[in-house]
């Protein structure tokens, strides 16, 4: 990263492999909008370091947190557009560079964002697995990431309910979309309930959580840690955030990497229509990969892709018709169709990481045991700890949900506009019955006056073909 020159470098999906493989830990992932699923990774356990110890501050007051890390919460304007009015707070993690800020080495803080919309920058370089970054980048430079506004320790934090009860509750009840009308219609009509609720627990703020606003608190991150331009590595939806960036603010750049990069029109125009268009192929990659293994190297093991392909519909077709009771030592539920059907694609984020597991769990299933696929994607069953702060400051679908409505054009209302949105889509990838609920989770937001920034993405940059080469 020699500072000689302004550009923007984008980069595939690669990187991130690499950093799964070095740290034998992936990140956990979750699909936009959706109840998280911690597949093969551990569940929420609540947060060790206490957030509101931290105070806000109009400037960056470190604090140690964590192991090796800092920790600080940059009090931010909410609306921009009106700076005098109501504050946000962001909560901010670093891991110091080993060189220190007085020597000629020192090159600045490189800002991370994670993805989702809705993922934790605090999360992400909380795990010690977060290192791993240094190593990429060099100890010249501090390793920092945020929790965007609405999100997790960040406050306002965006909630849908007055209690995390109601809202493990109303979760409980989510399942995969499908093509019938019932399936459609389910979910339509959730998402008006959700819409209605959004609105009931705004008082003025929910329109601000949205990306032009968090592309603003990072400008204001790097001004309060006393530099003038910012170097940035975004995931997935952190690529959005980046390419946003670097149109509203294209002189304000050092360094950016968009990796993992998504389609900014098409996320501003609340399309999601084509973020599948190669998953097909990922799946076929496992029982391709099954079949090449061997019996001793796939627990799931078949003679040829096509027998593992239909193996696992059977399992699908079983539990469709016949779902699993599940009493686990650490949790318990009902194994159904839905979960199968998530578990499965969450591995898909991550093959070379999870298939090993999902092949294992999947022999498993099949023999009639479900306890072991359904311990690593379930976590144990919700707690209510009262007033524990912890809880306060834990992820919640409900601001991914508010980052997408706000950012994207408004869908329509109508269930007719439902269907025919899903019977085209369908078409396009069999996972879609799971990725249609992001766009549908708009169908009843609050009609907010959208004259923010959302998408206008005029900016230059240069692909390196070098960094595409692991």
């Amino acid at each position: 990263m020699a500072r000689q020159s302004t550009r923007t470098v984008i980069l595939g999906g690669f990187v991130l492999c690499g950093i799964l493989a070095l740290s034998g830990k992936p990140f956990v992932s979750y699909i936009p909008g959706t109840t998280s699923i911690n597949l093969f990774g551990r569940p929420f356990q609540g947060d060790p370091f206490p957030w509101e110890t931290v105070k806000p501050r109009k400037e960056l007051r470190w604090q140690k947190c964590y192991v090796g890390r800092q920790c600080a919460r940059l009090i931010v304007p909410l609306n921009y557009s009106d700076p005098d009015g109501q504050d946000a707070v962001i909560a901010v993690i670093r891991k110091p560079a080993i060189i220190p800020p007085n020597s000629g080495f020192y090159r600045g803080p490189v800002i991370f964002n994670p993805g989702g919309p809705g993922g934790s920058g605090v999360d992400l370089l909380r795990e010690p697995n977060s290192g791993f970054f240094s190593m990429i980048l060099g100890p010249q430079f501090d390793i920092l990431s945020f929790d965007p506004r609405g999100i997790a320790r960040s406050t306002p934090r965006v909630s849908f309910f007055k209690t995390d009860v109601e809202r493990e509750l109303w979760n409980s009840d989510l399942r995969v979309v499908n093509s019938s009308v019932e399936g459609i219609a389910r979910t339509w009509a959730r998402s008006k309930v959700v819409g209605q609720l959004a609105a009931e627990q705004d008082y003025g703020y929910l329109r601000h959580i949205n990306t032009d606003q968090t592309a603003r608190d990072m400008l204001s991150i790097v001004e309060a840690h006393g530099q003038s331009k910012i170097q940035y590595w975004g995931f997935s939806y952190g690529s959005v955030l980046g390419a946003t960036f670097a149109s509203m603010f294209p002189d304000k750049i050092e360094r950016m990497v968009i990796d993992g990069v998504v389609d900014s029109e098409d996320y501003y125009g609340t399309l999601w229509s084509n973020n599948l268009l190669d998953t097909d192929k990922v799946m076929e990659s496992f029982y391709t990969g099954c079949a090449d293994a061997g019996p001793n190297g796939c627990p799931f093991w078949a003679a040829s892709p096509g027998d593992i392909k239909r193996n696992l519909t059977v399992l699908y077709e079983s539990l469709r018709s016949r779902p699993l009771p599940v009493k686990a030592a650490a949790s318990y539920g009902i194994f159904d169709y839905s979960l199968l059907r998530f578990t499965v694609f969450i591995s898909l984020y991550f093959p070379y990481a999870f298939f090993r597991d999902l092949a294992r769990g999947l022999a498993e299933l099949a023999a009639g045991n479900p306890q072991m696929i359904f311990e690593r994607v379930k976590p144990p069953p919700f707690e209510c700890p009262c007033n524990a702060p912890e809880r306060a400051f834990a992820s919640v679908p409900d601001s991914s949900v508010a980052v997408i409505c706000n950012d994207g054009v408004d869908v329509p209302s109508d269930l007719k506009a439902t269907e025919e949105y899903f019977e085209t889509m369908i078409k396009t990838s069999s996972w879609y019955e799971i990725w249609a609920s992001i766009r549908m989770n708009c169908i009843g937001w609050p009609k907010f006056p959208k004259a923010h920034f959302r998408g206008e993405l005029n900016f230059s940059y240069r692909i390196f073909s070098h960094c595409l080469r692991i």
